[in-house]
């Protein structure tokens, strides 16, 4: 027992020390007005609400935390990208319907979900999203799909 009590505490420690890290790696900046930001959620949780006339790049990284994007006050011009990485966290993404979304992902014992049609409006401005999940969830969608409609 007192084996087990030494890994768990070792694991603890690392998980600690990686969540640091990962804070330190992925410094916050932008603002909601901004075109350009970076939200990090470690062992905590996050709410971000962008309401930038000209979104060109976005960044969330939610490690053993929550992160929830909200885009639908933003605009994009000719395309916008957004990167997102969840390590045993999540991400939400809400994005307005008037958006095309394309995701490419990679995912690890997690799920990565794109709850758009990423081929209507087929004239909507492009979001491109990358996303990188490991023990994690993300997800992207629209008001609409949120409402079980």
């Amino acid at each position: 027992m007192k084996f087990f009590l030494k890994v768990l505490l070792v694991l603890t420690g690392v998980t600690v020390l990686a969540a640091v890290l990962t804070k330190r790696r992925y410094p916050e900046f932008g603002e909601p007005l901004d075109g350009s930001f970076r939200i990090t959620a470690v062992m905590d949780g996050r709410e971000f609400m962008s309401v930038t006339p000209n979104l060109m790049k976005g960044e969330a990284v939610a490690c053993m935390g929550g992160i929830e994007l909200d885009l639908t006050e933003a605009n994009i011009g000719d395309g916008a990208i957004l990167e997102l990485k969840a390590i045993m966290g999540g991400i939400e993404v809400l994005v307005p319907p008037t958006w095309r979304v394309e995701m490419r992902s990679i995912s690890r014992m997690s799920g990565v979900v794109n709850l758009t049609d990423p081929d209507e409006p087929a004239d909507g401005p492009l979001l491109l999203v990358d996303a990188d999940a490991l023990m994690g969830g993300i997800v992207v969608m629209t008001p609409e799909s949120t409402d079980g409609s």
